[in-house]
C-alpha cells in the first residue's frame, strides 16, 4: 500500500470515528454540562439547607454537577429576578420559598411574574406555621382563644415575624374567615417574636416551626394549632381540625425553571426531581434541617401558586398589607 493510499485510508477512518462520536453526543441530549441552581438565601438559610439536602442526589441522577449559587436578599426576590432573566435551556434553575413566589408579589411590584416567568418542577418540603401561647396562658385550645376573641374584639394581640411574612398572612386569614379582631404586633424576625411570647408581652404568636422546638419541648409555650402535622409534636392539632383549613398557609419550598424551557427538558427534570425528593435518605435529610416531607408535582404546584396568589392578594388588599 503506497503512501497516498495509506493517507486516504487514514482520513476516511478518522472521519468515521468523528461521525460516530458526534452521533453519540447527539443522542446523549440534556444535560451535557453543569446546572446552576440559584438559591434565594445565604449559605445556611433554610432554603439553602433544603436545596443541599437533595441537590447532590439530583446531580447523580442527571449525571452532571448541580452547582448552588446563593443570592440572598429581598426575601428571595433578588434570586428569582436573576433566574427570570436566564436562558430557558435547563442549565439555570432556582430553589425558592413560597415568600418570593406568592407573598411578595401580593404586596409589592416586582420585575418578574411568578405565573408567567417560571414553570414549577416541584415542591420539596414544607415548614409548618403554628399558633402558640405562653404555657401560663388561660387558653388551652384554639376554640377557647377564638371564642374569647369573638366576645372581646381588639383585646387580644398576636405577634409575628414581621409585616408581609407567612405568619402575618396566616393571622390575617384567621381574622378574615373567623371574623375576629385580633391586633397584629409585627417583630423584626422570629427571635424577638418568640422572646415576646415567652415574656407574655403578646397574647399569642403565629410563627414558623424552626423558632419553636426547644421551647415546645421544655413546656415554655403551648401549641394550639399547626398548618402541617409535626412528627415531634403529634398532639398539636391541625388548623383544618379546628375549622381553619382556609386560614392555614404553611411555608413550602419549590424548584423552578425559567418559562419557555423545552418540554422534554422540563419533563426530564421533573421526573428526576420526584424520584430524588421521595427517596428515604433525602426525606431524612430534609427533616433534619426543618422541613416536613411535601412533594407536589409541576401541574399541582402551578395550581397552588395561582390559588395562593389570588388569596394573598385579596387579603393584602383588605388588610392594607404593603412591603415595609
Amino acid at each position: 500500500m503506497d503512501k497516498k493510499t495509506l493517507t486516504t485510508f487514514f482520513l476516511i477512518f478518522l472521519i468515521l470515528i468523528l461521525s460516530v462520536e458526534g452521533s453519540f453526543a447527539q443522542k446523549k441530549g440534556y444535560p451535557e454540562k453543569a446546572i446552576k441552581l440559584i438559591v434565594g438565601t445565604q449559605p445556611g438559610g433554610l432554603i439553602d439547607l433544603g436545596a443541599r439536602a437533595w441537590s447532590d442526589d439530583l446531580a447523580k441522577k442527571l449525571g452532571v454537577p448541580v452547582i448552588i449559587s446563593n443570592q440572598g436578599g429581598g426575601g428571595g426576590t433578588l434570586a428569582l429576578t436573576d433566574a427570570s432573566k436566564a436562558k430557558p435551556d435547563g442549565y439555570t434553575l432556582a430553589a425558592a420559598s413560597q415568600t418570593p413566589v406568592v407573598i411578595s408579589p401580593a404586596i409589592t411590584n416586582l420585575p418578574y411574574d411568578s405565573t408567567r416567568d417560571f414553570v414549577p418542577i416541584g415542591a420539596f418540603g414544607v415548614t409548618p406555621t403554628l399558633i402558640v401561647v405562653n404555657s401560663s396562658s388561660n387558653f388551652k385550645t384554639m376554640e377557647e382563644l377564638l371564642d374569647y376573641a369573638k366576645k372581646n374584639p381588639g383585646k387580644l394581640n398576636c405577634g409575628s415575624a414581621g409585616v408581609g411574612t407567612i405568619s402575618h398572612f396566616d393571622l390575617e386569614l384567621i381574622k378574615f374567615y373567623q371574623k375576629v379582631d385580633i391586633v397584629h404586633v409585627p417583630f423584626k424576625g422570629s427571635t424577638p417574636a418568640v422572646t415576646a411570647i415567652l415574656g407574655n408581652h403578646v397574647d399569642l404568636l403565629c410563627i414558623a416551626l424552626p423558632a419553636l422546638p426547644g421551647h415546645l419541648k421544655a413546656g415554655r409555650i403551648r401549641g394550639l394549632a399547626t398548618t402541617t402535622k409535626i412528627k415531634e409534636f403529634p398532639d398539636i392539632p391541625l388548623f383544618s381540625e379546628k375549622g381553619l383549613a382556609q386560614a392555614g398557609m404553611a411555608t413550602w419550598a419549590g424548584f423552578f425553571a425559567p418559562a419557555k424551557i423545552p418540554r422534554d427538558v422540563h419533563k426530564k427534570l421533573a421526573v428526576a426531581f420526584e424520584e430524588v425528593v421521595k427517596d428515604a435518605g433525602v426525606i431524612q435529610r430534609l427533616e433534619g434541617v426543618g422541613f416536613s416531607p411535601y412533594y407536589v408535582g409541576p401541574d399541582a404546584l402551578a395550581k397552588l401558586i395561582k390559588e395562593e396568589l389570588e388569596r394573598t392578594s385579596e387579603i393584602a388588599k383588605k388588610a392594607g398589607i404593603k412591603q415595609e
